[in-house]
């Protein structure tokens, strides 16, 4: 897997490739290069790949200059310099926050199942209980597959 900093080679190509996702914005090679070159100290080569894209596609972003700053494009992403742009973890629950309401979906469901006035009939019969236990097994199964295979990849 590729870390560090992005080389010439691979910002040549990367800026060919964003200039052409940029669209109807119609973002010139040199300049996509130029933005490249100034944020290549700021995120490992894929992490600056993976924000210029999303810059690309981001109709808001009207020059290529918009990579190298602060900004959504970085969501999830480190950012050498910048403030951190991850949503907040709740401290119960350890899920994101959401951005409306300042609760994780935790918090929600706790505060849901805390109401004295909810209505009874929404029980889950004993069947769908089972089959949304099985759903559950098959997901978290299906996540630690995906970070075994994800951790065997990074390791090569």
């Amino acid at each position: 897997m590729m870390t560090g900093t992005i080389t010439d080679d691979q910002a040549r190509a990367l800026a060919q490739l964003v200039s052409l996702l940029s669209g109807d914005k119609r973002w010139d090679v040199a300049g996509v290069r130029a933005a490249l070159s100034k944020a290549r100290r700021q995120a490992s080569a894929p992490d600056l790949a993976i924000a210029a894209i999303r810059c690309a596609v981001n109709p808001e972003a009207r020059t290529p200059a918009v990579i190298g700053m602060d900004g959504p494009h970085w969501v999830a992403v480190p950012f050498a310099g910048g403030r951190e742009t991850r949503p907040a973890k709740c401290p119960t629950h350890g899920i994101a926050v959401r951005l409306v309401d300042g609760l994780c979906t935790g918090c929600v469901a706790d505060t849901k199942a805390a109401d004295d006035n909810r209505d009874d009939t929404l029980a889950v019969s004993p069947d769908q209980a089972e089959t949304n236990a099985r759903g559950a097994r098959t997901v978290l199964r299906a996540i630690h597959t995906a970070r075994t295979t994800r951790t065997k990849e990074q390791d090569q």
